[in-house]
């Protein structure tokens, strides 16, 4: 059985985080037994690109401070990093830039923790236990690190339905390696098992979520933000998505990561196996919570394969919204997007709608759009 704590916070003020925090982790049995002293804890937080906090996209600073206050108070050398999938090759300008945009850079300077980055160095790591991926590239500041302490932020997600804790490992691939695992790992069901694989290669010693405020709609970037009021903590990543999901109404075994990784037996995604603390799930349940554009084909089982095409959302230029700037075109793992004049042109016949260019678009020019078989099963699922 695993255990999740949850401590409800209505904001981000730094007094009541603080509280809510060291309460959630004091819940699991206190800082001490996760951080030794003198141990080097990696703070993994989510850096998707450079937005500020209000924008729910990454994980807001004042979860960061707080956690850097925990690992201090362990006796333990707080580190702060992610590879983040807007930087692409190794890009430092741009990194730097995203951390400073999202506020997580002031918090290093003002705490004087080190902010690194990670994806400048990478080491190949073996992972016997996995069942597809039995080796990754890893940023070698996660290998390197003694202790690392997941930091995801609650949101959507077009392609995997939902993103926490567990796909919040996947910044532990530096530059264009995450391309090339969606080229490898195509579809939610293979990029699912993908990550499961690479949980096997990185367990967090501990996973703490930012769900003050989430996102609902079409996340990971392009969603809004929603208020759920809770940190969430437990040593179980999938244990931790699971309750999270239950909090804002998925069910959480339909969510690809959770589902594969409980079938495997890494970590548990199954509510009646949960020993929750704190704060009582009833009290904490979000009303009317959005799903993105992109997983409705989650919904529909028993579909046929080659009715997939006909089913999943597919990106979509909003052409007065776009600015030429090219970043889909350099991320898209399939080379389906190319410059076309002013603005990208897509080639569907290389579109692995893995949405990398939908999350990562800084002008949100790229929506998701369900095709017409999909929207038509909407519609009689909502009349039965």
């Amino acid at each position: 059985m695993s255990t999740v704590s949850i401590v409800k916070c209505s904001d981000y003020g730094m007094t009541e985080v603080d509280i809510a925090v060291q309460e959630s982790i004091d819940l699991l049995g206190g800082i001490s037994q996760y951080v030794k002293p003198r141990d080097r804890a990696l703070l993994k937080f989510n850096l998707l690109v450079g937005a500020p906090p209000e924008k729910a996209i990454t994980t807001h600073p004042a979860v960061v401070r707080a956690m850097i206050d925990q690992v201090r108070a362990a006796g333990a050398t707080p580190l702060v990093g992610d590879c983040s999938a807007y930087e692409g090759p190794p890009n430092p300008g741009r990194y730097y830039s995203a951390c400073r945009l999202s506020g997580i850079k002031q918090v290093c300077e003002e705490e004087e923790v080190e902010l690194v980055h990670l994806s400048a160095e990478s080491v190949e790591v073996e992972n016997p236990q996995g069942r597809a991926f039995k080796r990754f590239t890893l940023a070698k500041g996660v290998v390197d690190a003694d202790v690392i302490i997941n930091l995801p932020k609650l949101k959507t997600h077009g392609l995997t339905l939902f993103t926490g804790g567990v796909k919040n490992n996947y910044g532990c691939l530096p530059g264009l390696h995450k391309a090339q695992m969606h080229l490898r790992a195509q579809g939610a069901e293979n990029f699912s098992q993908m990550l499961v694989d690479l949980l096997l290669a990185v367990w967090p010693t501990l996973t703490m979520m930012d769900a003050v405020i989430g996102m609902e709609g079409d996340g990971p970037r392009n969603g809004r933000p929603k208020k759920i009021g809770a940190i969430l903590a437990s040593t179980d990543a999938v244990a931790l998505d699971a309750v999270a999901c239950e909090m804002v109404g998925i069910e959480p075994l339909m969510v690809p990561t959770t589902r594969l990784a409980h079938e495997r037996g890494v970590g548990v995604g199954d509510l009646a196996q949960i020993q929750l603390l704190g704060e009582p799930l009833e009290t904490t349940r979000v009303a009317d919570f959005q799903l993105a554009s992109g997983s409705d084909f989650f919904g529909h089982t028993g579909v046929l394969r080659f009715l997939q095409g006909r089913l999943v959302a597919k990106p979509v230029l909003v052409a007065e919204r776009c600015q030429g700037c090219w970043v889909c075109v350099e991320h898209c793992p399939a080379g389906a997007l190319s410059k076309n004049g002013q603005q990208p042109a897509f080639d569907y016949g290389k579109c692995i709608c893995c949405y990398c260019c939908q999350e990562l678009c800084p002008n949100n020019a790229i929506e998701l759009r369900r095709p017409l078989l999909a929207r038509m099963l909407d519609r009689r699922d909502e009349g039965e």
